[in-house]
């Protein structure tokens, strides 16, 4: 939808642009919306343009309806290659990275009419998400669920790695004892995003450490952690399972006697019957326990 686009690049000229058109005609449909629902839902200004107080309303159902059309469009999709049943799992971005794709290629050789259609979520949406049925199945950072009426399975622990800037001063220790990183600025991902990762972390430098960890930049993803730790604008914690994904300025590091305190764990909606979701369940398990070991996911 138009609208959203605008709101994405708050930009006319850009917006159109992205949506192949000339500005005329978008500004043309944003007008006829606007009319049909009989609300000012953009602002132009002389910096671009700016959603009103009623638009902002829309905007999440607007991407709610966009990702529900991008599943939809999927599904439809997967029907015409003869999959028998497609499934929405909910993932965080390093899930999408390190284990999804080896998932789906030991499904599609088990249960070929079986395919996934994964969307990324952060650890706080797992339940929302669940409990909505915009997800059959969450898979990301928690250890606990506070919806009682959701099931939950932790999938594997994970150690935290250190991760520094090339010219850090402990960049050639192969391995770092907690303790050596007091005093350091760290990169952090925001607590509101992964909770139970960020206290984690916290936990982690204070028990192991004896520090509060001093955090300087709290950023919305992994990737955005490593670029301010590439700039020399901090050091940041990682699942173990980034180790070998370190970009050219950015070492990673383990940590002496760090135990592994960071759970990736899988949840889902009993209440809701889905025989093609208990397949996957069963599949996502077999799958983290016969490759359980960090080297052997990689």
């Amino acid at each position: 939808m138009l609208f959203a686009v605008v709101t994405q690049e708050k930009s006319i000229r850009k917006a159109a642009k992205r949506s192949n058109m000339s500005v005329p005609p978008l500004l043309a449909q944003l007008d006829e919306l606007e009319d049909r629902l009989q609300v000012q839902l953009l602002e132009r200004t002389p910096r671009g343009v700016r959603v009103t107080p009623e638009g902002a309303v829309l905007v999440p159902l607007v991407e709610q309806f966009l990702r529900q059309a991008e599943a939809l469009s999927y599904s439809v999709n997967q029907m015409t290659k003869a999959a028998s049943g497609v499934l929405t799992i909910g993932a965080n971005a390093e899930a999408m990275i390190f284990f999804i794709p080896k998932l789906k290629r030991q499904l599609a050789a088990n249960y070929p009419k079986i395919s996934l259609f994964v969307k990324e979520i952060d650890s706080f949406q797992t339940e929302t998400e669940l409990t909505e049925g915009s997800i059959s199945i969450g898979i990301s950072f928690f250890d606990s669920l506070s919806d009682r009426r959701l099931k939950m399975r932790v999938l594997r622990m994970e150690k935290p790695i250190v991760v520094l800037g090339k010219e850090h001063r402990l960049a050639r220790h192969r391995e770092i004892e907690a303790k050596d990183l007091s005093g350091e600025s760290f990169v952090f991902s925001r607590r509101s995003i992964a909770p139970r990762l960020f206290d984690g972390l916290v936990h982690f430098c204070e028990s192991q450490g004896g520090f509060t960890p001093r955090i300087v930049h709290e950023v919305d993803s992994s990737p955005r952690q490593m670029a301010f730790v590439s700039c020399g604008q901090g050091i940041a914690f990682l699942p173990e399972s980034f180790y070998p994904w370190m970009p050219p300025n950015v070492s990673a590091h383990t940590l002496k006697n760090a135990p592994a305190t960071l759970p990736l764990s899988m949840a889902w909606n009993p209440l809701v019957l889905s025989p093609i979701r208990d397949v996957v369940l069963n599949e996502i398990s077999q799958f983290f326990a016969l490759h359980s070991a960090a080297t052997e996911l990689r």
